[in-house]
């Protein structure tokens, strides 16, 4: 194992940092986590990195790509993950390796992860799940024996550029009668969107990003997705409920 590395990771209800934890303290003996919906993000210290991103509509989050195009990597390798409910990552992988590489990292391995859906929760129940688990630690192994031997070349993964378009937030989560006005929601929104307004929790949908950040937080259960959004959803995503896709493992094509 290396003694240290950095993990730097956005996940607005636990699934993508619990998978991305998973392979960092595989590789590592210490693991300097880093959260990137955090104000004052410093460049990473370590010589190796792992970056974890959730896949919102085929795409990384914003905040991903505009804090990691702040570091400087140059001379740094890192391992990449995009972790997705089932449906698809789409684009997400290689944009957030052409963001890596922009900003000078050299990317050795990248991995597509399935976890649990953040909206409709019966999709990818229970992922990452002991079968997983065990996938990632051997990922781990292959990349530490990489390391090890000094490999050098290209990782290729899925993707097209340019990159689909983003998703657009038309509602946002709303808060129920119970709500009691503490402001945590407000506190721990990535985007800054929520706003305690004359006594009542206001969400801006025009900084919104659907992460469902204060609905898995709410200390009272007082945030959910307006009713018809969420049947919407769950309409939309129910042929996933019983399919298991498999994770991805992209490794370095090596140069001889």
């Amino acid at each position: 194992m290396l003694k240290t590395i950095d993990f730097y990771y956005f996940s607005p209800t636990g699934g993508t940092k619990k998978a991305g934890e998973v392979l960092a303290f595989e590789i590592a003996e210490v693991v300097n986590e880093v959260n990137l919906a955090e104000k004052g993000v410093n460049n990473p210290g370590s010589d190796v990195v792992v970056v974890a991103a959730p896949v919102f509509g085929g795409r990384i989050p914003t905040i991903v790509s505009e804090k990691i195009a702040k570091f400087n990597g140059e001379g740094k390798k890192a391992i990449t993950a995009v972790v997705y409910g089932v449906r698809a990552y789409e684009d997400a992988l290689l944009e957030l390796n052409d963001v890596m590489k922009k900003s000078g990292f050299e990317v050795i391995a990248s991995a597509a992860l399935v976890a649990q859906h953040s909206i409709v929760n019966e999709v990818g129940a229970g992922r990452p799940d002991k079968a997983d688990i065990a996938e990632i630690k051997q990922f781990a192994k292959h990349i530490l024996s990489t390391i090890k031997e000094g490999k050098t070349g290209i990782v290729t993964v899925p993707g097209n550029r340019p990159y689909k378009d983003r998703m657009k937030v038309s509602a946002t989560p709303i808060s129920l009668s119970t709500c009691g006005d503490c402001g945590y929601c407000a506190s721990i929104c990535p985007s800054e969107a929520i706003l305690n307004t004359s006594g009542e929790m206001i969400t801006d949908v025009n900084k919104c990003i659907m992460c469902m950040a204060c609905v898995a937080k709410c200390p009272t259960n007082s945030r959910i997705l307006p009713p018809n959004i969420q049947d919407g959803m769950t309409q939309k995503l129910a042929a996933f409920k019983d399919i298991q896709r498999e994770n991805e493992f992209f490794f370095e094509q090596v140069i001889l």
